[in-house]
């Protein structure tokens, strides 16, 4: 009917229709034309993350058309973040390290999205090839207002510290949340307090102001 329809109530459906295929690759393309007009405006740093599903991971011909978008799109895989949740990173070991490491051959870093919401085994996450794990907003919000919500931001910036990687903090609203999560010990941070989401025009512009 033309309305917007919930992520959580889209995806959920596109995976199970199998429609998730041919979308996550018009979604990875689309990103991959984007990074290449936000480098020819002088950001050469732009960094693109882009969310993948477990049911992508899984489909056979996944690797050839990350890099088939990489190379119609003109674009280095250093410069996109592929991000997949802590409950795909803990699902099927052997799957997800041999599909992680054909994503590194072809550049891309990988972040682990919403962590400290699934029960990650310590000893597979050491194995695991990624670069980035992002603190679920949950503990954000909570981090300031209960203990156990401090505490778990808290473990999650040491074990990510620990581990050589680099932390995000999902989900900063107020500028009390951004230097109490600094003070953790945060790398860095995403949310409404940099940005509210964007068309591709409007941030074009943003980044040049």
């Amino acid at each position: 009917d033309g309305r917007f329809v919930a992520p959580d109530q889209f995806i959920p459906l596109a995976e199970q229709s199998g429609l998730i295929i041919p979308i996550g690759e018009f979604v990875m393309r689309t990103a991959c034309a984007q990074l290449k007009v936000m480098q020819k405006r002088g950001h050469a740093d732009f960094r693109m993350s882009v969310n993948v599903s477990m049911a992508q991971f899984r489909h056979p011909g996944f690797i050839e058309m990350l890099a088939g978008a990489l190379q119609d799109g003109g674009v280095s895989g250093h410069n996109i973040e592929l991000e997949i949740t802590e409950s795909m990173a803990m699902e099927d070991s052997d799957l997800v390290l041999r599909v992680l490491a054909d994503i590194k051959r072809l550049g891309f870093s990988v972040a682990i999205d919403d962590f400290g919401t699934g029960f990650s085994s310590l000893s597979q996450l050491r194995q695991l090839q990624v670069d980035r794990l992002k603190i679920d907003r949950a503990f954000v919000q909570e981090a300031q207002s209960s203990s156990a919500g401090s505490t778990i931001a808290q473990m999650v910036v040491n074990l990510g510290r620990g581990l050589g990687l680099t932390v995000i903090a999902e989900g900063i609203e107020t500028e009390e949340q951004r230097q109490y999560l600094v003070g953790l010990g945060c790398h860095e941070g995403q949310g409404w307090l940099f940005a509210k989401p964007m068309p591709a025009e409007e941030l074009e512009a943003w980044m040049k102001r």
